[in-house]
């Protein structure tokens, strides 16, 4: 029994796996997925930050000095990925580390799901569809590109199997267990954590709610607000068409001027009045019964659960409270269009963009539309929905595919976002999901189409119960089921991701060694986080990063309090390092400083060496460097320039001391953190195939 549900599922996902990034885990210190450097090489520099932070007593995780120096960075905003760094730490190679992370989310996807689906059918065929479904949706596909922190959605799953656990059973240890899921959810993304919040309460309330349709009358008040709307609606037709029929792109009654360039607006207008009639019309058949008496049993375990996850997410709850008290905690502002947009409907249809045969194709189709292949698709496979219908076709029992049905409704139309999107196009339909965005704590999950992979886990579980169906049948429903297996698992075969290979100079290892104290400046200069990007950020800065463990200045966190760019915006020379950067002029004061005062200036910011990429700085960057600032050339290769800034310690000329700060913002000290050759494995393995 427990060889041929359990351990033999196991040893074929983990042959699967193997399979899928057998490149990477061929190469495991040398390689990164991802197509270059970007997103991927974040999670790397956690990996190699938890493991400088274990080896160095006195040092938090959640901050940081080795970015954004003299400033520093908290990183409780940042998709630090904890859990998975303190994991990956275990190695002895950052690289090598994230790699072990990577495929160990990968497996756990397919074991936690195919878990979710056993406790529900009992069957091994239907839990191992249900897990091909979720642990090769394109959602994991996509973000095995580089987002490493979104591929960890086992935690979706382990939290049902273990809410699921509690409320039958009313299991104590389930409690505790499913609070550890939280907050293992919350220390790797947080995303993944406020899904797994709303799946665990849904399903808990599951039980004590009861939708039934019933035949009612329309009142004369529903008629008459009814009759309302249609003239409304009526009334907003024939505005359209005057918009239409008009020449003129505006008409002004008085001081007020109405544009007639679009259609827009009165179309979603005629939107929203259709979804008001329809909740009208609707709202007397169907009835809702809430009893509160079922919840009973469960409700201190509810409680437990609660509090316990809030114990353990202390340190976290600490960091943020900080950072509201302070006034630096950064979330999203954007306006009623401008919003980000949810997954694309159309990419039902247009096929799996990362399948290992037609990939190619459909990837150059969302590009030709011009769909976000990361961020905006939903397909699903056809053999997958196929068995979601069967499911509710051939259901035995309403309230065991209800509360599934419920929630993947509930995250489908969030994944669309507040807008409907087709073909890469924003339509004037307003969705439900606008209204996310004044939700607390739910709203700093920005990005609404990743809502989409809890549709990708109901899709599974649907299928594994429809597949169940199936195979309980007679001769000829076994038959349908075994070739839509054969479909499902066509259509659910992946492409390997791109890899990266990182080609780091010896001359960052040279730097590491040399006796002057200080941080590195390199150039062109970028400050980035998730929202915008100020001057041109390299993400290959993180990795060299962890070749001369010298502190950096700029960097980028995935939430950038507007406190830090104020201070690169007010010091000299670097003020003037990031406009250039960013392809403007420098500041005209310091134009006015020697070479020498330049120098001192840098110095005293705790700034002992600049790398010069000519391949990226503009001729006027490279000009301001050459001219402006007294280095010293100490290397060069591969179009990087390694100077040493050559100060001179006399305030009765140049910049004064408090020009420039000499602590950060947090009080860390600008003394350079160095560590004992945490990464050497990666230098050597740098230059491998």
């Amino acid at each position: 029994m427990i060889l041929r549900h359990w351990v033999a599922p196991a040893l074929v996902f983990a042959a699967f796996v193997a399979w899928w990034l057998f490149p990477v885990l061929s190469h495991p210190s040398s390689v990164i997925p991802g197509a270059g450097a970007g997103d991927n090489i974040t999670f790397v520099w956690n990996v190699w930050w938890m493991r400088y932070v274990l080896h160095h007593p006195g040092h938090t995780f959640f901050f940081t000095p080795f970015l954004f120096h003299p400033i520093g960075a908290d990183l409780t905003l940042h998709t630090h990925t904890a859990l998975p760094a303190l994991i990956g730490s275990l190695w002895s190679s950052p690289i090598a580390g994230q790699n072990a992370v990577v495929a160990m989310h990968l497996y756990l996807n397919f074991v936690c799901s195919y878990a979710l689906a056993h406790r529900l059918t009992r069957r091994v065929l239907p839990s191992a569809a249900a897990a091909t479904i979720f642990g090769t949706s394109a959602f994991v596909s996509a973000h095995l590109n580089g987002h490493f922190n979104l591929i960890a959605v086992w935690t979706l799953p382990l939290a049902c199997v273990l809410t699921l656990r509690v409320i039958e059973n009313a299991s104590w240890i389930g409690a505790v267990l499913l609070a550890v899921a939280l907050a293992a959810t919350a220390y790797s993304d947080y995303y993944l954590f406020v899904y797994a919040s709303v799946l665990v309460v849904l399903l808990w309330i599951a039980p004590a709610v009861d939708v039934t349709i019933r035949t009612a009358p329309f009142t004369r008040a529903r008629r008459r607000v009814l009759l309302a709307l249609a003239a409304l609606a009526a009334i907003d037709v024939l505005i359209i068409a005057a918009i239409l029929l008009t020449p003129a792109d505006r008409v002004d009654v008085g001081p007020i001027h109405i544009s007639l360039r679009s259609v827009r607006n009165p179309v979603t207008a005629a939107w929203m009045l259709l979804l008001v009639a329809g909740t009208i019309a609707l709202t007397p058949k169907l009835r809702l019964n809430i009893n509160l008496r079922l919840l009973s049993p469960t409700r201190r375990l509810a409680v437990t659960v609660a509090s316990l996850t809030v114990v353990l997410l202390l340190p976290l709850l600490t960091h943020a409270g900080a950072l509201w008290r302070a006034g630096t905690y950064v979330s999203q502002t954007y306006l009623w269009r401008s919003g980000p947009a949810g997954v694309d409907a159309a990419t039902l249809a247009l096929g799996g963009p990362f399948h290992a045969t037609w990939g190619e194709g459909v990837r150059a189709l969302y590009s030709r539309f011009q769909i976000d292949v990361i961020e905006a698709s939903a397909w699903v496979p056809l053999s997958a929905l196929l068995l979601v219908a069967v499911a509710i076709a051939f259901r035995r029992d309403g309230r065991s595919i209800a509360p599934w049905l419920f929630t993947g409704a509930i995250f489908l139309v969030w994944a669309l976002g507040p807008w409907l999107t087709v073909f890469g196009h924003q339509t004037p339909i307003v969705l439900p999901a606008i209204l996310v965005r004044f939700v607390p704590i739910v709203a700093n999950a920005r990005m609404p189409g990743r809502a989409i992979v809890v549709v990708y886990l109901v899709v599974a579980v649907l299928a594994a119960i429809g597949l169940d169906r199936l195979l309980s049948g007679n001769g000829r429903t076994r038959a349908a089921a075994w070739c839509l297996i054969a479909m499902l698992v066509i259509e659910c075969l992946p492409s390997r991701p791109p890899l990266y290979v990182p080609a780091i100079s010896p001359q960052y290892s040279a730097l590491r060694n040399q006796a002057a104290t200080g941080a590195i400046c390199e150039l062109p200069l970028g400050l980035r986080d998730g929202f915008d990007e100020i001057g041109s950020f390299d993400s290959a800065v993180l990795l060299h990063q962890m070749i001369h463990e010298r502190p950096i200045v700029g960097g980028f966190i995935a939430r950038l309090p507007p406190g830090i760019t104020q201070t690169y915006q007010r010091m000299p020379v670097i003020q003037s390092l990031l406009r250039l950067s960013s392809g403007t002029d420098p500041v005209a004061q310091d134009l006015t400083l020697t070479p020498t005062q330049a120098a001192n200036a840098l110095a005293s910011s705790g700034i002992a060496f600049i790398i010069l990429d000519t391949r990226r700085a503009s001729a006027a960057l490279i000009e301001y460097v050459r001219s402006n600032i007294e280095l010293r050339q100490i290397a060069e290769e591969d179009g990087r320039v390694f100077y040493e800034v050559m100060s001179r310690p006399n305030h009765s000329e140049g910049v004064r001391p408090s020009d420039s700060p000499t602590r950060s913002l947090a009080g860390v000290p600008q003394a350079p953190l160095r560590s004992r050759g945490l990464t050497r494995a990666l230098v050597r393995h740098s230059h491998e195939p």
